[in-house]
C-alpha cells in the first residue's frame, strides 16, 4: 500500500530532511579523510557506510516521490520501481555491515539508518505481498457504478473494441449496465488506489456498498482477475476483473452456482482473494 495526502508531504519533508543530514555527514568525512596522511580502513568502512545510507535514504525519498503524481507513478512503472528497490536493499545491507566495522560516533547514524530503511523496506514488501503482489505504485482509483438492487457476479473485460472508462476527478468511472458485463478498451494500471463500489438509481442517487471481511455486513465478494501473463510480467492488453455484489448469504449461496462463478474461485479463503490464469 502506499501512502497519500497529507500523510506523504510530512514523510517526504522528514526523508528530504534525513538525506540532507547524510549528505552533510559524508562530506565531512570526505573532508577529513583527505586531510589524513595515512589511509585508515576502519574510517574508509565508515565513509563508504554512510555513503550506502545516503544512496538507501534517497532511493526511499525518489519512491515516495512518485507517489505525488499518479500519472508519475504509472510513467515510472514497475521496472522503476524495482530498480529503487535494489537501490534501498542493497544499500542498506552493504551500510549496515560497513558502518558496524567502521569507527567514530558517526557510524551511528549510519547504523540507525540502516536499521530504519531495511524495516521500511521490509514493510513496503509485506504491503505488496499482502495486496496480492501489487506493485508499490500508485494508480487512479475506479469508481464502479451498479444498478441499484443488482446481485450477482459482475465482470470488466479490458481492451475490447469498445468504448474507454471516462476519467472524472482523477477517478476511472465503471458504470456497469444491467447485464453485469462491461466491455471498455482501457486499459488496466498497476498499482494500489482505493476504489468504490456504489449503487446508482434512475435518479442518479448513489449508496455506498461496503467491501469488508466476512461477518461484517460487506457488500462486495471476490474480486479476482483473469489475464493471459506476459513473458516481462508487463500487464497485458486484454484483461478481465470479476466480483460479486451482494450480501455474504447471497454470496455462499451462489458459490453453488457453476454457470455464474468461476472455477478457481472454489478453493478461495480470502474474500477479497486474485485468481490469476497463466497460460
Amino acid at each position: 500500500m502506499v501512502l497519500s495526502g497529507k500523510f506523504l508531504y510530512v514523510v517526504l519533508v522528514l526523508l528530504a530532511a534525513w538525506f540532507a543530514l547524510l549528505c552533510r555527514a559524508l562530506w565531512k568525512l570526505i573532508r577529513a579523510s583527505s586531510l589524513r596522511s595515512e589511509p585508515n580502513a576502519r574510517g574508509y568502512a565508515t565513509l563508504a557506510g554512510i555513503g550506502s545510507a545516503a544512496l538507501a535514504v534517497g532511493a526511499l525519498l525518489a519512491l515516495h516521490l512518485s507517489w505525488v503524481s499518479v500519472d508519475i507513478s504509472q510513467h515510472l512503472g514497475i521496472k522503476a520501481i524495482r530498480i529503487l528497490s535494489l537501490l534501498l536493499f542493497w544499500p542498506t545491507l552493504a551500510g549496515i555491515l560497513l558502518c558496524t566495522g567502521g569507527r567514530g560516533r558517526i557510524r551511528f547514524l549510519g547504523i540507525a539508518t540502516c536499521l530504519v530503511t531495511g524495516l521500511w523496506w521490509f514493510s513496503l514488501s509485506m504491503g505488496a505481498a499482502i495486496s496480492m503482489g501489487a506493485a508499490p505504485t500508485s494508480r487512479h482509483p475506479t469508481r464502479y457504478l451498479i444498478p441499484e438492487g443488482y446481485v450477482g457476479w459482475v465482470k470488466i473485460n479490458h481492451g475490447e473494441k469498445a468504448a474507454p472508462l471516462q476519467l472524472s476527478n482523477g477517478k476511472f468511472i465503471c458504470r456497469i449496465p444491467a447485464s453485469g458485463v462491461l466491455d471498455t478498451s482501457s486499459n488496466v494500471e498497476s498499482g494500489w488506489a482505493k476504489d468504490e463500489y456504489l449503487y446508482y438509481s434512475s435518479s442518479n442517487v448513489l449508496r455506498e456498498l461496503p467491501e469488508t471481511g466476512w461477518d461484517k455486513g460487506g457488500m462486495i465478494w471476490a474480486n479476482h482477475s483473469e489475464f493471459q501473463a506476459t513473458q516481462d510480467g508487463s500487464l497485458p492488453s486484454r484483461f478481465t476483473e470479476s466480483f460479486y455484489v451482494g450480501t455474504e448469504e447471497q454470496y455462499h449461496r451462489s458459490e453453488n452456482c457453476t454457470v455464474s462463478q468461476p472455477q478457481e474461485l472454489k478453493d478461495a479463503v480470502d474474500p477479497k482473494g486474485v485468481a490469476i490464469k497463466q497460460p
